[in-house]
This record gives C-alpha cells, structure tokens and sequence, in this order.
C-alpha cells in the first residue's frame, strides 16, 4: 500500500458549506487570493492493499486517480472565526459547472465513492458526497494545526 501524507492535512471537509452567495469575509482575515485552481476527481474506497494504486489519505483507503479534473478558482480567502479553521472557495463559472458535475458523479456512484480533492499536486482530502452540490461556492474546513494561508497560496498558484 503506498501512503500519501499530505502537506496540510485538510479535515474531511466535515463542513462542506455550499451555496450561491458570497461568502462573508471576518475581522480575523488576512488574506486571499484571486485566480488559481483545485483539482477534483470521483474515486472509490478500497482494501488496504487489494489495488497498488490503493492509497491513504486522511486515514482512508481510497483508488488513486489516473486522471483530474481542474476547476477554476474565482477567489480564496481565509474564513479563521470563532473555533473554526477554513478556506472560502469561489469558482468561477466553469470552475462551478466541474465540481457540481462531480459531486453528482460521486452521489450516484454510490456509498463507497469519494470526491478527492487536490491543491498544489498534492492529495489533500477523500470527501463522502452526500448530496449533489450546486453553486459556486465551498467552504474547506481545515484542521486547526493546519494553515488556510497556505491552502489559499497553494490554489492561487495551482
């Protein structure tokens, strides 16, 4: 089994907020960025060591992808409140039109797919869809020992 162990290890966007408004910026933000991109793609779980492609990403097996798509960033911009650790995402239009065609594709794919998110070449989560998404904007909940600055210039670079 090959391990992954992502620079910043996202938390499993537990709080994947999305809708078609703009996202409310807070006192405590520093920064964003404008332009980039974040590279998704619809894979499945697997058995520790059933497939060489099998690999971990935040503590789950999952089918490395042989191919991503990338959607268009419109902006990213640290969301840090209260007990919260975040990074907003706006994509711009065609950005939108490839993550909700992925998270339908992860929703009909059934209990065992993922959508795997990748920011700056590296695998950075394994997301459970349970519901196909529509908008242009998410919410990445990242773990608090983590840094939103480098998620933020890590999709403005991509």
């Amino acid at each position: 089994m090959t391990s992954l162990t992502p620079r910043l290890s996202l938390v499993v966007l537990a709080v994947l907020a999305f809708s078609g408004c703009s996202a409310s910026v807070g006192a405590g933000d520093t920064a964003s960025a404008t332009g980039g991109t974040i590279e998704l793609a619809v894979s499945e779980t697997c058995a520790d060591g059933a497939n060489p492609q099998c690999v971990l990403v935040n503590g789950e097996n999952v089918v490395l992808p042989s191919a991503f798509e990338r959607a268009g960033v419109e902006q990213a911009t640290i969301a840090d409140g209260e007990g919260q650790n975040a990074v907003d995402v706006t994509f711009n239009e065609d950005g939108a039109v490839v993550f909700n065609a992925l998270t339908v594709k992860a929703v009909q794919a059934g209990d065992s797919a993922r959508l795997i998110i990748q920011i700056g070449g590296e695998i950075q989560a394994a997301v459970v869809v349970m519901e196909a998404l529509e908008g242009d904007h998410v919410q990445i909940s990242i773990s608090p020992d983590d840094s939103a600055q480098k998620i933020v210039d890590l999709i403005h670079n991509g």
